[in-house]
């Protein structure tokens, strides 16, 4: 983890987390598969999130789920996990830990920042606790992820100094 920038109001931080993309169906076979590898049943809600210990895992369109590890564990882990969840022929599960960057966005400014690079709702009515949504930051596509305590905000790795410059750039301004 490394500290982009803190200010009044605002602490942000860049973070490598471990991420798996699920592909199904989201049929009960799917969520019986899922909740008995992960002890999380799948939301079934487009942009909704369900979080345990271990895990965050957000839908993100019909077919399409983001598996978030709260805490890094080893590869061969995480190669078990990716052969349990393949091992049913209604899961697609591939590593996109390597192609993603996050950061991590706390504090009573962290909407009014956001604010200056986009023009999504943040308003509690619109992004409510526990939600997801894909947008454009700062010109770049971005999944934001609404938690209890912080945003997460993901980013294609190829884009992490841009936007992390667009971030600073929204903070000092």
């Amino acid at each position: 983890m490394t500290e982009v920038i803190r200010s009044d109001g605002i602490e942000i931080k860049k973070k490598v987390i471990q991420q798996i993309l699920l592909r199904g169906s989201g049929d009960s076979k799917f969520n019986n598969h899922i909740n008995k590898s992960l002890k999380l049943l799948p939301p079934s809600d487009n942009l909704r999130i369900i979080s345990n210990d271990n895990y965050t895992l957000a839908k993100m369109s019909f077919d399409q789920w983001n598996l978030i590890f709260e805490k890094e564990i080893e590869n061969n882990k995480l190669n078990k996990i990716l052969a349990d969840l393949n091992k049913s022929p209604l899961i697609l599960a591939t590593n996109i830990s390597d192609s993603q960057v996050f950061f991590e966005i706390q504090g009573k400014n962290s909407f009014d920042i956001l604010n200056k690079l986009t023009h999504f709702d943040f308003r509690e009515k619109s992004f409510k606790k526990s939600t997801a949504a894909q947008t454009l930051l700062a010109r770049v596509d971005c999944s934001i992820f609404n938690l209890d305590l912080k945003l997460l905000l993901s980013c294609n790795r190829s884009f992490a100094d841009y936007l992390e410059d667009r971030l600073i750039d929204a903070v000092n301004y």
